[in-house]
């Protein structure tokens, strides 16, 4: 693990996020400069790299730390790009939710505060999920994948409203998607047998802190080597007052339609033909199944 101060720095960006805080570039450049007196280099995403080869290029080009300035689709691809290099990334959410920066405990709405607590805390080892989706191939996540609500409501929020408002967007998504018909869930932890239950929505959590607060998996951490499996199958208005019930009061009041296990792999298949799903917020479309496994402490981290 790297304990001495980089010599190179890279920064990974998605000008998209950028477009509206034009002295970001400086802000990066001044603060790597006075915090390991480097000029850092910047690597701008593509249409046909989000992050992942432009991390691995920094790596072989002699990076020892890449920031990932983006929102979360930019940092989990750059975590891809970096995962078992023993390069650590630091994370410079400029996103809606920022969700590995809040569950990372960084500063994520002020770049300057983000950019502070990145370049002068320890580095740290992370577990990284991995998820293959039918037969395509295997991608990883940082923080949460599903298949049901969830993603119907990631795939429902719109961009602007999402400039406008921020991640209170997905409130106003996740109520139409409220209304929408569960789906057979069929799901097998570490290889056991399956359960079987109508869902409204599969989770499988790496780490499990939400925009709001809301912990899914209070007793979850990024970095004890498992994976939560989440499922959750309300129904009506009283069915998800339970669920939320369940979550806001931190699981002290159990409920039946909240199913928990921990996991190293997982299989989840749809008996209902193929379901909506999401990695990290992204919604990729509809799949069948999904098929997850767990990297032990894969990522290196600024936290």
């Amino acid at each position: 693990m790297q304990t001495s101060q980089p010599r190179k720095v890279a920064v990974v960006h998605n000008s998209v996020k950028t477009r509206n805080n034009p002295g970001w570039r400086d802000l990066i450049t001044s603060k790597c400069q006075e915090h390991y007196g480097v000029t850092p280099v910047f690597l701008a995403t593509t249409p046909s790299d989000y992050g992942e080869g432009l991390a691995r290029k920094a790596v072989d080009e002699g990076a020892e730390l890449v920031l990932a300035l983006g929102g979360d689709g930019t940092i989990r691809h750059v975590a891809a790009g970096l995962a078992n290099t023993g390069v650590p990334m630091g994370i410079l959410g400029m996103g809606t939710g920022n969700l590995l920066a809040r569950n990372l405990n960084l500063p994520h709405t002020d770049l300057t505060a983000s950019l502070e607590a990145t370049l002068s805390r320890p580095v740290r080892a992370i577990d990284l999920g991995y998820v293959r989706f039918d037969e395509s191939e295997e991608i990883c996540f940082t923080v949460i994948i599903g298949m049901g609500m969830d993603a119907q409501t990631m795939a429902g929020t719109r961009d602007r409203l999402k400039e406008k408002v921020g991640w209170l967007a997905y409130v106003a998504a996740g109520t139409l998607a409220l209304v929408q018909p569960g789906f057979q869930a069929r799901t097998s932890v570490d290889g056991r047998r399956s359960a079987v239950t109508r869902a409204r929505t599969v989770l499988v959590c790496n780490c499990s802190v939400l925009p709001g607060g809301v912990d899914l998996v209070p007793d979850g951490r990024i970095d004890d080597g498992t994976l939560d499996v989440l499922t959750l199958s309300p129904h009506g208005i009283v069915g998800w007052a339970a669920v939320l019930n369940h979550f806001v009061t931190r699981h002290r009041h159990g409920h039946h339609l909240v199913r928990h296990a921990t996991s190293r792999t997982a299989l989840v298949i749809s008996g209902s033909g193929p379901i909506l799903a999401e990695v990290d917020g992204d919604p990729v479309g509809t799949v069948t199944t999904m098929r997850t496994r767990v990297a032990p402490g894969a990522l290196l981290v600024k936290a």
